[in-house]
């Protein structure tokens, strides 16, 4: 299964959370909901990169979501960030880290040396999956944990998180900034969103392919649309995929993410 394959039917509810309280909540259900049901906890961090070396100089926790312990998580990644960061085994994958990227850890290996490993190893959580994403002197991860004793992740399932991971870190890194500022909770936010995005690509979408975009973004399946619309259904997916190609994204997943992301800088011309 692909992100183009996915139900997206509730992602607009999780886009227009971004920097809300529930966004974190959000994400881990519609995660859990879509690629791995057997999530047993969630945390996303960001880690500040010196420009010269690439080595992290520190770490900030986001957010963390899931079914363990709120306070006993509390005090553990208390601990990682205040320096236990420095023997995770993710350390080298974030120095060099570009493009996003999908990390595995067994983690039968913490090192209980430090007071964060001993907790560690005494908790609930297995393997993971972690997502990595950079962006400027930051690199976002995203982790999945699964439960100690259950099942290992197939490669099937492995495949598809790295896919979701050029949705889920565009979203991530929009939502560190918008937590930010005051939280917006409606559910007109991301067609705002969607609406300054085309205004500053250019990208010339006719009516009818602006309306289908929005009404995807609402989470309206093909039969709603094309009534909606007055059009049949094979006309909606037509419409869909001009302005899929005129945004330059693939698929529904890479729509929602496109409109979160931040607009390129224009390039210097004046030389």
């Amino acid at each position: 299964m692909s992100p183009a394959h996915i139900s997206l039917s509730s992602a607009g509810d999780l886009v227009a959370s971004l920097g809300s309280p529930q966004f974190p909540a959000r994400l881990w259900a519609w995660l859990r909901e879509t690629v791995d049901p057997q999530s047993h906890y969630s945390v996303a961090t960001r880690y500040r990169r010196d420009a010269p070396s690439h080595s992290v100089d520190s770490v900030d926790v986001l957010f963390f979501a899931g079914g363990d312990d709120p306070d006993g998580t509390r005090h553990a990644l208390d601990l990682y960030t205040r320096g236990d960061w420095r023997t995770d085994t993710l350390l080298p994958h974030i120095e060099r880290a570009t493009d996003s990227q999908l990390v595995f850890s067994c983690n039968e290996d913490i090192d209980t040396a430090t007071e964060y490993g001993r907790q560690f190893a005494l908790g609930d959580l297995g393997e993971d999956c972690t997502l990595l994403g950079s962006e400027r002197d930051y690199v976002y991860a995203f982790s999945l944990f699964r439960r100690r004793g259950q099942p290992s992740y197939t490669l099937a399932e492995l495949a598809l998180l790295r896919q979701l991971g050029d949705f889920v870190l565009p979203l991530l890194i929009q939502h560190a900034r918008l937590a930010r500022l005051t939280p917006r909770s409606d559910d007109g936010a991301l067609l705002r969103r969607f609406e300054q995005r085309l205004a500053a690509s250019g990208a010339a979408l006719s009516q009818r392919e602006r309306l289908v975009c929005r009404a995807v973004l609402q989470g309206q399946p093909v039969p709603q649309i094309a009534d909606t619309l007055a059009l049949k259904p094979s006309s909606v997916r037509t419409y869909l995929g001009r302005a899929l190609a005129k945004l330059g994204v693939a698929n529904r997943a890479g729509l929602f993410a496109w409109c979160v992301a931040e607009e390129a800088a224009p390039e210097d011309r004046s030389q």
